[in-house]
């Protein structure tokens, strides 16, 4: 099954990268952001990856991150952050610090840049709140889901057959990677992003919540 999903999944990057003259790729680095940069970097893509630097990172993530950068020589990471510093917004308004740290970054710099399409690793699987994803969602900008029917035993089936180490964190228990004030290890059978935002009602930063 997983060679299915590996061969649907660079089709789609193909097609996007086909299709989109200013196409880029974000990711947050978990367990299907490092499947979908081997498959895109196989799939021909050489444009952009995009990632936010919100401060607030493990030190493991920034690890990952450039560990990446050298492995994908072909494609071109950035780094994004906010122009202004919040401190510990964290503490006590933890969602504006999401709006402040890690979406306004990205909406800006996509804005800038003129990106008509941006591919990224969410999958159903991941959380209750993108069991309806599609793989193209049309807006301002596309969103093009290459790996939206993957499991997280697909994903990690992929990462060993393919020699891409897990993030660090992975194997004691963290399934999705945020920042280190509002993410917490799961436990085995939870969603993967059960461990975000703990006690805040909600399970999303705020980058896929808007539908432009």
């Amino acid at each position: 099954m997983t060679k299915v999903l590996e061969e649907t999944a660079k089709e789609c990057i193909r097609w996007a990268v086909g299709s989109f003259d200013n196409l880029k790729m974000s990711t947050g680095l978990n367990v299907s952001g490092l499947v979908l940069v081997d498959l895109a970097a196989k799939a021909g893509y050489q444009g952009e990856l995009l990632f936010v630097d919100t401060g607030y990172h493990f030190p493991e993530t920034i690890k990952v991150f450039s560990e990446l950068d050298l492995r994908y020589p072909e494609i071109s990471f950035i780094k994004l952050s906010a122009e202004i510093k919040t401190e510990e917004l964290y503490l006590s308004d933890p969602e504006k610090c999401c709006q402040i740290n890690k979406v306004d970054p990205l909406d800006e710099y996509l804005k800038r840049t003129g990106t008509d399409a941006l591919l990224n690793a969410r999958t159903r699987a991941s959380s209750p709140s993108r069991r309806d994803l599609q793989m193209v969602e049309a807006g301002q900008i596309c969103r093009i889901n290459p790996l939206t029917l993957w499991s997280l035993e697909d994903l990690d089936r992929y990462l060993a057959e393919n020699d891409i180490p897990p993030h660090p964190l992975y194997e004691l228990g963290f399934t999705s990677m945020g920042c280190w004030p509002c993410t917490k290890a799961t436990k085995p059978g939870d969603d993967p992003r059960s461990g975000r935002f703990v006690g805040q009602g909600r399970l999303e930063c705020g980058i896929w919540s808007k539908s432009s």
